[in-house]
């Protein structure tokens, strides 16, 4: 069975990976793309501030996107608490 390289984007269009579509076996030549998928491959090489950005017709660098830090319920307890002392009195009798 035959493969094709295809460029994997998120529900932002955003560039995630690459992947394979496999050849239909019953119509040779076409290929099953998966869902989220482009065939048009994005730039080799970009800045480091700046990330693919499929746009339905191209690509586009665009500015990194920044990911946010989580916290954990710990922080979050600790954050409400200090948010609502009354609750932390409640707490400590």
């Amino acid at each position: 069975m035959n493969q094709k390289k295809v460029y994997q984007i998120n529900y932002s269009g955003l560039f995630i990976g690459e992947t394979f579509a496999d050849e239909s076996p019953l119509e040779p030549g076409i290929f099953h793309i998966p869902a989220g998928c482009v065939e048009l491959a994005p730039p080799e090489k970009w800045p480091e501030d700046k990330w693919p950005r499929w746009n339905g017709f191209k690509w586009e660098l665009i500015q990194k996107p920044q990911v946010q830090q989580v916290a954990s319920a710990e922080e979050k307890l600790a954050e409400f608490l200090a948010q609502n002392p009354d609750v932390l009195k409640l707490i400590e009798k």
